[in-house]
């Protein structure tokens, strides 16, 4: 879908650390705008914070201060709505923050508010706001009608404690997240980044799909998992980077600028090779069971052997009796889309069997043999129209790699007789690692290679990774759960690519 706004955060995403501006994000937000694309800004800074960033960057758009605590037009003066915390909520929270050893900062009206001008980081705050605190005794004399309350120490792991514990004390009555490895920021519960980006849906008409966003902080995870594709910073932390579905450069590379020309107007729909994927991608990997070829009925088959084997000793030795593998319900519920081992799991506590897991090994050993015995008689058949796509794609100069989490892909790929048309050939590992591997094996990074997967899992795994570009496979053409778990395309087969964006 076509991502209609983009909302950026501001320090550590849209500024260097410096709190720069560059020329490169500027120039970033003007081809956004010359494409239909609608930008705004969400932070944690006061509205006139901010004020240093409208012009050069040509906002109109509400923008959202204080994490969404406060909404004002682009003049910085004129306030939508604001949501101000509870005075016995924010009590509570300052007296814990100065009780942990936090300096305390608040906010409230136009106004921040602190207890000494010279303490850490107060000199740094006041240039990126643009203006001076006010000095006063005691701050629960300032908490009527208190936007945010920051707690500030520059030991980042005090900070971090502090931020566990004080979600759990306020619970449902505010906010506690924070804003840089420094600040804790107690806000109103509903003034967070992911409600910003559920009130730009309803100011702009715009479903949530529309709406990208990119940040760097764990207060950004609300709108990383709000909004419809979610982009986190090279310089954001493991746990930020999870809950993104790309991930930039940093912001001293300029990773703003980079996710904009690479994900937003490098991304389809709003520009696309013949091939039907971004203009980034440089390789392409093919799953081999399900993409490739048409395993299922050798798999099925090869199971069907094992287990009727198994069940027919099972019988004999305990007097109960024979029920025989079922090719379709059996394979269908407990193997089909599973790794072999969770497959047996599966069956056998369907079958209410408990067996030791080395015979569970043992099993899932004596499978494979029998599939080999079965790929020895019979060749693979392959879907035709996956291998012309796979034969466009090396004809556009792509590289192409197939894999397989089982130990047989390249004997599949053998008796169907494509081997030749990968430049490489991985098996016998789990995704994601599986499409990492692949992807090293073929030279490319994440972000410039596409996947090709027929499963639910392998589209998670895939996009967990932050592979550029995820495209499901269905080949029964009905609703498979691919697209929830991440795919961004979906197509009951490669080749309609082909056909939807050539001639």
């Amino acid at each position: 879908m076509t991502i209609k706004l983009l909302i950026a955060d501001v320090d550590g995403t849209l500024v260097t650390k410096d709190k720069v501006l560059t020329s490169r994000t500027r120039e970033a937000v003007a081809r956004l705008r010359d494409s239909g694309v609608m930008f705004t800004l969400t932070s944690g800074r006061p509205p006139r914070g901010m004020a240093a960033l409208v012009a050069p960057l040509g906002l109109t758009a509400p923008l959202a201060a204080f994490n969404g605590g406060m909404y004002v037009k682009p003049d910085l003066t004129t306030v939508l709505a604001q949501r101000t915390l509870p005075p016995a909520i924010a009590s509570q929270a300052v007296d814990f923050m100065l009780q942990a050893g936090l300096d305390v900062w608040v906010y409230q009206g136009a106004g921040w508010f602190l207890r000494d001008r010279d303490a850490f980081r107060v000199a740094r705050e006041r240039n990126n706001v643009g203006f001076d605190p006010t000095v006063v005794a005691d701050l629960h004399g300032v908490l009527d009608g208190a936007i945010k309350i920051v707690g500030v120490s520059e030991d980042t792991a005090r900070v971090a404690r502090c931020e566990a514990e004080l979600a759990v004390r306020l619970g449902a009555e505010a906010s506690a997240a924070r804003s840089t490895a420094y600040y804790l920021d107690v806000t109103h519960p509903e003034a967070n980044k992911g409600m910003v980006v559920r009130e730009a849906a309803r100011l702009l008409s715009l479903p949530l799909e529309q709406i990208a966003v990119i940040g760097d902080m764990a207060n950004d995870l609300p709108m990383l998992n709000t909004a419809g594709l979610g982009i986190a910073m090279g310089n954001a932390s493991p746990e930020v980077q999870r809950s993104a579905r790309h991930v930039t450069r940093t912001n001293e590379e300029d990773g703003f600028a980079h996710a904009v020309d690479v994900f937003l107007l490098g991304q389809p729909p709003l520009a696309r090779t013949k091939l039907g994927l971004p203009p980034r991608a440089r390789a392409c990997l093919f799953s081999v069971d399900g993409v490739l070829t048409q395993t299922a009925s050798l798999h099925a088959r090869a199971w069907k052997q094992l287990c009727d084997y198994y069940l027919r000793q099972r019988a004999r030795s305990s007097g109960q009796p024979f029920i025989p593998f079922d090719l379709v319900r059996d394979y269908s519920r407990c193997f089909d889309g599973r790794p072999s081992l969770e497959g047996i799991h599966a069956f056998l506590d369907a079958r209410g069997i408990e067996l030791p897991e080395s015979t569970v090994h043992a099993l899932n050993d004596r499978k494979g043999e029998l599939l080999v015995e079965l790929l020895r008689e019979e060749r693979v058949e392959t879907y035709e129209g996956a291998v012309r796509y796979v034969q466009a794609a090396r004809a556009e100069g792509l590289r192409t790699a197939a894999v397989s989490a089982s130990r047989h892909g390249a004997e599949m790929l053998r008796s169907a007789g494509i081997e030749d048309l990968f430049d490489a050939r991985l098996e016998a590992t789990q995704p994601p690692e599986l499409y990492l591997a692949a992807a090293r094996a073929l030279g490319v990074t994440c972000d410039e290679a596409v996947l090709f997967e027929d499963t639910p899992a392998g589209v998670a795994a895939a996009r967990a990774a932050h592979f550029a570009y995820v495209i499901g496979v269905d080949r029964l053409g009905q609703p498979s759960g691919l697209r929830r778990h991440g795919a961004d395309l979906e197509v009951t087969d490669p080749a309609a690519l082909l056909s939807t964006f050539q001639g």
